[in-house]
């Protein structure tokens, strides 16, 4: 897990003992709000918090995790304010858990194929010979929404059987991704706003919505203090940031 402060101007990061520490501690010039986040959500997340805190003067600490993680956490005490998670079966279990009253979906997005280079593939069963004895970076399948997308996906088109002793799991689907950058992986399975954040990887193929459950991310305010910026995420100016790093929104603008 790994704790980001949003400053407005610029954004440091702190261990999490630390950054706990320094917000016990620090006299309430302004009220906090602690924003739990999927990890595919730090880009458009930290430039949100960023916004909010410009706009309201209040101060914004930002956790990133898989979605998974984060739940847990929340439902075991975790100090969140809000949870903005990657789909909405972890959200419903937050639910049932009572970790939260309610949830409400905040964005929508689709799900990808990436390299650093390669021609677009427009036959799916070309991809184990494409693949050869490469591997393929996704997400832990069994609890992280982007694996267990990607592996839906997978299966659907017949490959799963094929490639599974070529796939390369990790914590999140960011981290999943780094595999691919460093090149430590041929291919990579991910978010299409990942490519946003990630501009040096480029889409190789897009996996049809049928091959996959519908990805819709989902979250709600933990405390009441936390229903002010989960519904600024939820409102025209959360909405447009989002879009603008590649989510589709889910409330009409």
């Amino acid at each position: 897990m790994e704790m980001q402060r949003s400053t407005g101007r610029n954004t440091t990061r702190f261990g999490c003992a630390v950054a706990l520490s320094v917000f016990l501690v620090s006299p309430a010039v302004a009220d906090d709000v602690t924003v739990f986040a999927a990890a595919s959500l730090r880009d458009a997340v930290s430039g949100l918090a960023e916004t909010y805190e410009a706009e309201t003067g209040d101060n914004v600490t930002l956790v990133f995790a898989a979605s998974s993680t984060l739940a847990r956490q929340v439902v075991q005490g975790a100090p969140a304010d809000v949870v903005l998670l990657a789909d909405v079966d972890w959200a419903d279990w937050l639910v049932d858990e009572g970790g939260v009253e309610q949830v409400a979906a905040f964005a929508r997005n689709s799900l990808v194929m990436v390299a650093l280079d390669g021609h677009t593939i427009d036959d799916p069963n070309s991809i184990p010979d494409i693949l050869s004895d490469g591997y393929i970076a996704m997400a832990q399948v069994d609890a992280v929404p982007a694996g267990r997308y990607g592996k839906a996906a997978l299966a659907s088109l017949g490959l799963w059987d094929t490639l599974e002793s070529r796939i390369v799991q990790a914590n999140n689907v960011r981290a999943a991704l780094r595999f691919v950058t460093s090149g430590e992986a041929a291919f990579g399975i991910g978010y299409a706003s990942d490519l946003v954040a990630i501009p040096d990887l480029r889409k190789v193929y897009c996996f049809a919505e049928e091959t996959h459950p519908s990805i819709v991310f989902s979250g709600g305010y933990v405390t009441d203090h936390g229903a002010q910026f989960f519904e600024y995420v939820r409102g025209d100016v959360g909405q447009g940031i989002l879009s603008e790093w590649g989510f589709t929104p889910v409330i009409d603008q």
